[in-house]
């Protein structure tokens, strides 16, 4: 197995080129659908986060926690966030610990899809870490044709790793200013070097 982290700031594109690489035969783990299981109802996440921030963030008539409402109420205060973290993070850890080690005995190239690699120490773990670079004007672009607020893009942001740690920690950076097929380009450039890892 060749363990690879595929990271990026809000707006980078890192899902899509995870996608990308996962059409080329790779194993991801989307930390993000892991986060999205935890907080559903029953969960024990979700038992604390309502617990923690009240049931007035609950979809009315559902149990569904509004992930939008949490977001801009912890997203503007840290401390806020580091609570919802202290509830999440070690469910999403074990999560993804599990997949690995379901995967570590095989001969796959396994990409672990999470904004937080760096900020959480996930990334000294890796054998190869890309980091998808945007440059900050189209990420802020992006956000907004998805019909983010300023104010929210900012705290989000704010919230991440700088672009210059993460790219201090990159293996592989990955530059997305450009077009789709671009992209592409990038993956299939990625993917060789990653095959050529594995068998190394």
């Amino acid at each position: 197995m060749l363990l690879v982290g595929v990271t990026g700031g809000i707006g980078s594109g890192k899902s899509l080129f995870s996608a990308l690489l996962a059409e080329r035969g790779a194993q991801v783990i989307d930390a993000d659908a892991y986060g999205r299981e935890a907080l559903r109802p029953g969960q024990p996440a979700w038992h604390s986060v309502v617990a923690q921030f009240g049931q007035e963030l609950l979809i009315p008539q559902s149990m569904e926690i509004d992930r939008q409402a949490l977001a801009e109420m912890v997203f503007n205060d840290h401390d806020k966030l580091a609570a919802l973290n202290a509830i999440v993070h070690p469910v999403l850890f074990s999560a993804i610990a599990d997949s690995v080690e379901r995967l570590s005995q095989t001969d796959e190239i396994v990409v672990i899809d999470a904004a937080i690699l760096v900020e959480t120490g996930m990334d000294k773990n890796l054998d190869t870490l890309i980091v998808v670079h945007t440059d900050e004007s189209l990420r802020r672009e992006r956000l907004k044709s998805r019909g983010m607020s300023s104010a929210d893009i900012e705290a989000r942001m704010s919230s991440q790793a700088s672009s210059v740690n993460l790219l201090a920690k990159a293996d592989l950076v990955v530059c997305n200013n450009g077009s789709l097929d671009r992209l592409v380009r990038e993956a299939e450039r990625v993917w060789g070097d990653l095959s050529s890892r594995l068998l190394s």
